[in-house]
């Protein structure tokens, strides 16, 4: 049975992605800020993790590979999304995003490559918005570029190990943070987060390999 690390698995995009991976028979370990909920009743294993400190990344990580019995893949999938007039950000708002969009997955990344063998493999999450940016998506889309050329390099570096790495681009995921923002939108090309979970299992499963240091839009 495979396993998988799932970073943001309580977030608002979490239950579809962890119900896809489920659904395909994997052992999931998600992780969470503050304090797990009850294992038996999820069907997940949930390590407590701050995604801001290596320390405790390193630990959650750690932990999550003693009680799943290994680690055959890594979803980042822990990040936000946030709007930012020019003439209103300053560089907080640039700060704040890499810290919300680009940090957490490159300290997930540090963390779990220790634990990875041949065979492995890293999801990690741009956005559409990060190759084609709109107005005020300058800060997001930043960040989100990061993750991209993160991924791009790592997936080079990581080839010979047999690890490969690659990039999901969504466009608006349907949550009901995003609907509540954007009451008049047209949510028809939206993606459910079961929709984006099951490309996950499918770009960290082997049935994916050779796919690597591909960057693939969805949405």
């Amino acid at each position: 049975m495979s396993r998988v690390l799932v970073t943001g698995a309580s977030g608002a995009a979490g239950g579809g992605v962890v119900e896809a991976f489920l659904a395909a028979g994997w052992q999931v370990a998600g992780t969470t800020r503050s304090a797990a909920p009850d294992d038996a009743a999820t069907g997940i294993t949930w390590v407590a993790m701050d995604l801001a400190d290596e320390a405790s990344a390193r630990a959650g990580v750690a932990q999550a590979v003693e009680r799943l019995g290994g680690l055959d893949a890594v979803v980042c999938l822990a990040g936000g999304f946030r709007l930012t007039p020019i003439d209103e950000a300053s560089w907080e708002d640039f700060a704040g995003l890499v810290d919300l969009d680009y940090r957490p997955t490159v300290v997930t990344v540090l963390a779990a490559l220790p634990h990875l063998g041949e065979g492995g493999s890293i999801v990690t999450i741009g956005a559409k918005a990060a190759q084609a940016p709109g107005p005020r998506s300058s800060a997001y889309a930043a960040a989100k570029a990061g993750v991209i050329a993160f991924s791009a390099s790592l997936a080079a570096e990581l080839r010979p190990r047999g690890i490969r790495v690659n990039c999901v681009l969504p466009g608006t995921i349907d949550t009901p943070a995003n609907r509540e923002s954007m009451p008049n939108a047209k949510t028809a090309n939206w993606v459910t987060p079961r929709q984006l979970g099951e490309l996950l299992r499918y770009l960290a499963a082997p049935e994916s390999s050779p796919l690597t240091g591909a960057a693939i839009p969805i949405g």
